[in-house]
C-alpha cells in the first residue's frame, strides 16, 4: 500500500512585529526599540485596562494602551512596570499618543530598551480594532492551518499503522516531514533502525536539563542531548530524544538528529504523531509476540519432553512456526540465581524475574545466538542451539559455544548485576528427535557442574567424567550411598565434634593434589595442624593416601555426599 506523505498547499509563518508594522493601518507606527526585536513572535492582542495587567498576561501578547492606567506612576514605578512586562515575555507594548499623553515618558523608553521590551508608538487616529483585527485574523488563520496540518499528519500516521507498514516506514515518514534524520533505539540504546545509519553511532556529551521539556508541549516526555558522531570524525550535533514506553514496560527511544535544522513547532506535531504510531506498533508487536511465544513454548515443551517422537510431526509443527530444524543441535540450560524479586501466593513466596529484566536476558541471548530456539521455565532459560554443519569438529563447536556463553553471562551481569548465571550444556545430537537426551544431559551438567565447579560455572556433560555415572542414580539416594567407600563412611559416622574439620581438611587436601602446605594456606591453619588432622583421618578410617584408586573412590564419595545433602535440602 503506497501512501503519499507530503502535506501540500500549506505554509505556516509565525506572526511577528515585522509583519505587524506592514499592516496598512499601522503605516504611521514607529518602532522605538532595537531592530533585533522585529522577529519577536506575537501570539495574541489585548488592551490594558488596569495597572495589574501583568498578573493576567500569558506571554507573547500585543499590549495596547494609552498609558491612562499608569498616568500616576512615578518614574521608578514605570520602570518596574516595564520590568514585569519583560518577565512575562510580552510580545510588544503599543502606546497611543495624543490622547492622554503627548509623548511617551523617557523612563518607559529607557526601561523598554534596558529590558528588551519591543515598544511601538501609534498616533491617536489609529483605532485599537485596526490593530487587533489584523493580528487576530492572522493568528486565527495560522491556528486553523496548524489544526489542519495536525489532522493531516495524524491521519497519515494512522494509515501507516492500519496498513501494518512497520517501524521502518514510520521513521522514514517522519524524516520526510521534518527534514532531519530519524533513528530508533532499544532499551539498551542499541540502534534497531535508522534513516541514516552513519549517524546512529555517537557518544553522548551532555543532556539538556528537564526544563527543555516544557518549551515544546507534546504529550510524550522528551529531552535534548549533545552528541559526537563517530563516523563523522568527531563532528558534534544535537538530538531530540523521545522515550516510548508501552504497556509491557518495554522502552524504545525515538531519536531525531537536528542535523539539517533545529526542530520547530510544526516538526514537534509530526514527532508527537510518530511517537503515538510507534507506541501502537510496539503494542501490536508485543501482542503478536506473546501469542507466538506461547505457541513456540508449547512446541519446545513437547520436544524436550519427548512427546514428539515422529520426525514428520516435528517438522510439520516447526514449519508452522517458521523454524529450521535441520542440522545438529545441542541443548543448553541457563539457571538464573541470586535475584531478589519475589511474588507471593497464599502458600509460599517464589523468586522470579520481572518481565522487564527477563526481556533483557532474552535480548542478551538473542544478540549472541540469533538462530537459537529459546524457552524460559521458572528460573531457567532453555536454548536449543543449532550447530554449524561445516564446523571442523564437535569439540571445536562446543569450545566456541562455551566462549559465546561466557559473553552472554557477562552481558546479563552488566544489565542485571544481582543475577548469577550457571550453565549446563548437553551433547550434540544429529537428529531433532534426540533433543530430549541432550536436554537431560544439560540438566545433569547444570546440577553436577555446581558441585564440581561452583556457582556461575559453564559445564558440559562431556566434562563430568566419572560423575556422569552418578546421573544414572540421581533420583535414588539409597543407591548413591552405596558408592561411598567404607573408609569415608567411617569418617562420616565419627561421633566427635571435630568431624567437620576433618572432612573439610580431607576434601581440601585432595583438591590440592595432596599437598599439605597448600592445604594449610587455603584453610588458614598451620601445616602441623594439617599433618595432625591427616594422621587422625588415617587412624579413624584406614585410608591409604598413597593408593590412587583408594583416593579416587574417596573423591567420588565426597561428591556423592555433597549431592545427597543438596538433594535432601530440596525435599
Amino acid at each position: 500500500m503506497e501512501i503519499d506523505f507530503f502535506v501540500e498547499g500549506m505554509t505556516f509563518m509565525d506572526f511577528t512585529i515585522k509583519d505587524l508594522l506592514n499592516v496598512p493601518s499601522l503605516k504611521d507606527a514607529v518602532l522605538l526599540s532595537e531592530h533585533n526585536s522585529l522577529n519577536r513572535i506575537i501570539s495574541g492582542a489585548t488592551i490594558m485596562e488596569a495597572p495589574d495587567i501583568t498578573d493576567w498576561i500569558k506571554g507573547g501578547e500585543l499590549l495596547l494602551t494609552s498609558l491612562y492606567p499608569i498616568l500616576n506612576f512615578t518614574e521608578e514605578e514605570q520602570t518596574q512596570f516595564i520590568s514585569r512586562l519583560a518577565e512575562r515575555e510580552i510580545g510588544a507594548l503599543v502606546i497611543k499618543i495624543d490622547r492622554f499623553v503627548s509623548e511617551i515618558p523617557e523612563p518607559i523608553i529607557a526601561a523598554a530598551k534596558k529590558y528588551g521590551v519591543p515598544l511601538i508608538q501609534i498616533p491617536r487616529h489609529v483605532l485599537y480594532i485596526d490593530v487587533m483585527y489584523p493580528v487576530m485574523g492572522e493568528l486565527f488563520n495560522n491556528q486553523v492551518k496548524k489544526l489542519q496540518y495536525y489532522k493531516e499528519i495524524h491521519d497519515r500516521f494512522t494509515a501507516l499503522s492500519l496498513a501494518d507498514e512497520g517501524a521502518d516506514k514510520i521513521i522514514n515518514t517522519l524524516e520526510k516531514l521534518i527534514g532531519n534524520p530519524v533513528s530508533l533505539f532499544d532499551r539498551n540504546f542499541q540502534c534497531i533502525g535508522s534513516t541514516v545509519p552513519s549517524l546512529a553511532e555517537f557518544e553522548i556529551i551532555e543532556k539538556v536539563p528537564a526544563s527543555f521539556n516544557q518549551k515544546n508541549k507534546i504529550k510524550f516526555p522528551h529531552y535534548r542531548q549533545a552528541v559526537e558522531y563517530s563516523s563523522l570524525e568527531g563532528q558534534k550535533g544535537w538530538q531530540i530524544v523521545v522515550p516510548i514506553e508501552t504497556m509491557n514496560h518495554i522502552k524504545t527511544y525515538l531519536l531525531i538528529d537536528e542535523y539539517h535544522k533545529p526542530l520547530e513547532e510544526l516538526d514537534f506535531i509530526a514527532v508527537e504523531n510518530c511517537a503515538i504510531s510507534l507506541s501502537l506498533e510496539l503494542v501490536k508487536q508485543f501482542a503478536v509476540a506473546e501469542v507466538d511465544k506461547q505457541l513456540k513454548n508449547d512446541f519446545i515443551d513437547d520436544l524436550i519432553g519427548g512427546k514428539l517422537r515422529q520426525m514428520g510431526t516435528i517438522l510439520q509443527k516447526a514449519n508452522v512456526i517458521g523454524w529450521d530444524l535441520g542440522g545438529p543441535f545441542t541443548a543448553v540450560v541457563l539457571k538464573l540465581t541470586n535475584y531478589q524479586e519475589t511474588y507471593s501466593t497464599k502458600r509460599k513466596q517464589k523468586r522470579v524475574l520481572s518481565d522487564e529484566k527477563l526481556e533483557m536476558v532474552y535480548e542478551a541471548i538473542n544478540h549472541h545466538v540469533p538462530n537459537g530456539i529459546i524457552r524460559s521455565r521458572g528460573n531457567q532459560i532453555i536454548i536449543l542451539w543449532k550447530i554449524n554443519r561445516d564446523a571442523e569438529s564437535q569439540a571445536a563447536s562446543l569450545a566456541k559455544m562455551k566462549e559465546i556463553i561466557r559473553e552472554i553471562q557477562q552481558s546479563i551481569k552488566v544489565h542485571i548485576k544481582e543475577v548469577g548465571v550457571q550453565v549446563g550444556i548437553g551433547s550434540i545430537v544429529k537428529r531433532i528427535v534426540d533433543i530430549p537426551k541432550s536436554y537431560r544431559e544439560a540438566q545433569d551438567a547444570l546440577e553436577f557442574g555446581e558441585i564440581i565447579n561452583g556457582k556461575d560455572a559453564v559445564t558440559m556433560f562431556s566434562e563430568l567424567g566419572i560423575f556422569r555415572l552418578l546421573c544414572k542414580f540421581d533420583d535414588d539416594l539409597s543407591t548413591l550411598r552405596n558408592f561411598i567407600p567404607a573408609s569415608l563412611q567411617k569418617l562420616l559416622e565419627y561421633p566427635h565434634a571435630n568431624k567437620r574439620d576433618l572432612l573439610m581438611t580431607l576434601q581440601t587436601f585432595l583438591e590440592c593434589n595432596q599437598h599439605a602446605t597448600k592445604t594449610s594456606d587455603r584453610l588458614f591453619i598451620h601445616p602441623k595442624t594439617v599433618i595432625y588432622r591427616l594422621d587422625r583421618i588415617k587412624e579413624i578410617t584406614g585410608m591409604d593416601f598413597d593408593n590412587p584408586e583408594d583416593m579416587l573412590s574417596v573423591q567420588v564419595g565426597l561428591k556423592i555426599v555433597d549431592l545427597i545433602e543438596r538433594k535432601t535440602n530440596q525435599l
